[in-house]
């Protein structure tokens, strides 16, 4: 019986460096604020060449599967799930053939200049002949001597650009950064999301924390996934936010907020053991090759990007809209 844990594909992302534009000058007039406007930390041109940059270097670190390449233009936990994929498949494949990507049509949402600069993108993937119908959101910062892609989701099938979450922006164009603990006018702050979420990912937290989250496609395939291999195996299942990869959210238009943070999750399968000789097995992984017939443990990490919709006197429930997953590390007997 297979493990119900999905390792996902390579994305990625870029590393060229960005100048963010300075502030507008301005003249004081009677009844006007004097102040100048806030700094943009990329326009859309600069962002566009950006998208362009990282495309390139994807494709080229995705042919070789090079780590050092993959370094160039990812970090955070895209870095760490990409980095995993690519040993994977260089145990499974000696060689591959691969086809290069494109991402089409993107709409870029940019927060005043802050401690750390970034930005978010939502977009299409392009194939050579087929382009999704699902966005995808692509998150970078800049770090060091270059930007870097940090979050690279997917939207869940079916859903369309008009489905997602508009971003509210002021006057002059700029999206609103929201802290990890503000909880102003939200149904919990984005910290509170992470670690209440990490809980419902495996089956634990109250039933009022349950309440909270609309029904998506990861909690419903890890309690399909529970139930079905409950005859074969003890689970055990952990799952915390990933603190040392940054969350980063902004304010949505209907007084919300949109996150993108990172959820590390560990299971363990302890086989049971009977008349029939029992095992459990990861499909498709280098990491966790071949069938283990006394336990097997997986981490993962799962990059998800959610609404926290603002906070009414009725009930509201926080949405997971994206996800980008892969399996990290993992050991079996």
């Amino acid at each position: 019986m297979m493990a119900g844990c999905l390792l996902a594909g390579c994305s990625a992302l870029p590393g060229m460096g960005g100048t963010a534009n300075p502030p507008a000058s301005t003249t004081a007039t009677p009844g006007k604020s004097s102040a100048p406007s806030p700094a943009r930390v990329v326009s859309d041109q600069e962002a566009t060449s950006l998208l362009a940059d990282y495309v390139k270097r994807n494709n080229a670190a995705n042919r070789a599967r090079s780590d050092k390449l993959l370094a160039g233009y990812e970090g955070g936990s895209s870095f760490a799930i990409d980095k995993a994929s690519y040993r994977s498949s260089r145990i499974l494949h000696k060689t591959i053939t691969y086809q290069p990507f494109a991402y089409t049509k993107p709409t870029f949402h940019v927060p005043a200049a802050g401690q750390t600069p970034w930005f978010l993108a939502t977009t299409h993937w392009q194939g050579k002949t087929t382009t999704a119908k699902e966005p995808t959101y692509l998150l970078f910062a800049r770090q060091g001597d270059g930007w870097r892609q940090m979050y690279s989701p997917d939207t869940f099938d079916g859903t369309t650009t008009g489905d997602l979450p508009a971003i509210a922006v002021d006057a002059s164009g700029l999206a609103t950064e929201v802290a990890p603990t503000d909880s102003a006018g939200l149904l919990m702050s984005p910290a509170d999301f992470a670690k209440k979420y990490a809980s419902h990912m495996t089956g634990k937290g109250t039933a009022a924390d349950k309440s909270l989250f609309a029904a998506d496609r990861i909690t419903t395939q890890a309690a399909t996934t529970r139930t079905k291999m409950d005859q074969y195996a003890r689970i055990t299942a952990t799952a915390r936010p990933a603190t040392r990869y940054p969350s980063y959210t902004l304010r949505t238009d209907d007084g919300g907020a949109l996150t993108f943070t990172t959820i590390e999750r560990t299971i363990r399968y302890d086989v049971r053991q009977g008349p029939e000789r029992n095992y459990v097995f990861q499909k498709d992984s280098g990491i966790l090759r071949g069938k283990y017939y006394t336990y097997m443990t997986i981490k993962d990490l799962y990059q998800v990007a959610a609404h926290i919709p603002p906070k009414k006197t009725e009930p509201g429930q926080a949405k997971v809209l994206a996800s980008y997953s892969g399996l990290v590390a993992g050991t079996g007997k």
